[in-house]
């Protein structure tokens, strides 16, 4: 994909655009290096989403439908993946759903790690620690495929973040920011950004990208997540529309044993 010299300098500048000289941050997977990882390494890793016969990976097949419905029927773009506290599993859901939704046809998908604190969608692949998202909003790396990798041959972009002792807030606030947004709403058509939010009272992080994003999906813990904390976060993220809420580690069958399958996943990370 071409690029117009000033519009590329918009980002690079990190001057604020508008929707009428944004491009996109980059055209396909083929832009970035390539990170090589096995399925038993992401197995190891609670990533599943790759693996369309893997009784794990269904839930995410179930979800994935309904997203692509959305990105379908009503241009839903840019999603993002938050829960009201944290440990509650929202990386685990959000890596699994872009590996599941990255094995539609036709559909590419960029999965970007913004929960600046605790940044864990690059361990979640594997990826090895370097520059990340941070560098980019910062202006210490210029271009998103500096940071970026595609995972295996999948039509995946992991953008991953880590840890620095940076003002996050600020840092999405910035002309930069706004860049960042713009690009990725100005992606090619068949591109789907899942956006691994912060959880909802960590910080006004969450709030400032839920102003920026089509929708979020909530991720609730079975016996954990009160209803009070739901109806505060969608209080706190309006006008931003919930897509729906997914529960995490639940501990019964959702559907009869005659399905096979549960959706309890025991996992026990940070998030």
């Amino acid at each position: 994909m071409s690029y117009e010299d000033a519009d590329r300098n918009a980002f690079k500048q990190g001057r604020a655009v508008t929707a009428s000289d944004a491009a996109p941050l980059y055209g396909d997977e083929a832009e970035f290096p390539r990170f090589e990882v096995t399925g038993d390494e992401l197995g190891q890793r609670f990533v599943f989403g790759f693996r369309g016969a893997d009784q794990r990976a269904r839930p995410f097949k179930l979800l994935r439908t309904r997203i692509a419905k959305l990105a379908s029927d009503d241009g839903v773009k840019l999603i993002g993946v938050t829960s009201a506290a944290p440990n509650v599993g929202k990386t685990f859901v959000a890596a699994n759903l872009a590996a599941a939704l990255s094995r539609l046809v036709d559909t590419h998908v960029c999965a970007i790690d913004l929960d600046m604190h605790r940044p864990a969608m690059g361990p979640r692949f594997g990826l090895p620690e370097g520059d990340g998202i941070h560098d980019y909003l910062g202006g210490e790396r210029q271009d998103i495929r500096e940071i970026g990798f595609q995972v295996n041959e999948e039509r995946l972009v992991v953008i991953p973040g880590y840890r620095r002792n940076v003002a996050t807030g600020e840092l999405l606030s910035s002309p930069r920011g706004d860049a960042l947004f713009a690009g990725l709403r100005a992606m090619p058509a068949g591109t789907i950004v899942i956006i691994d939010m912060p959880p909802i009272f960590a910080d006004d992080d969450a709030v400032i990208i839920a102003n920026r994003v089509d929708g979020y999906l909530l991720v609730v813990e079975d016996g954990r997540t009160t209803k009070k904390q739901v109806e505060d976060t969608i209080r706190m993220l309006s006008p931003a529309p919930m897509l729906g809420t997914v529960l995490n580690r639940y501990h019964r069958r959702l559907f009869s044993d005659d399905y096979g399958y549960g959706v309890s996943y025991g996992y026990g990370a940070y998030y």
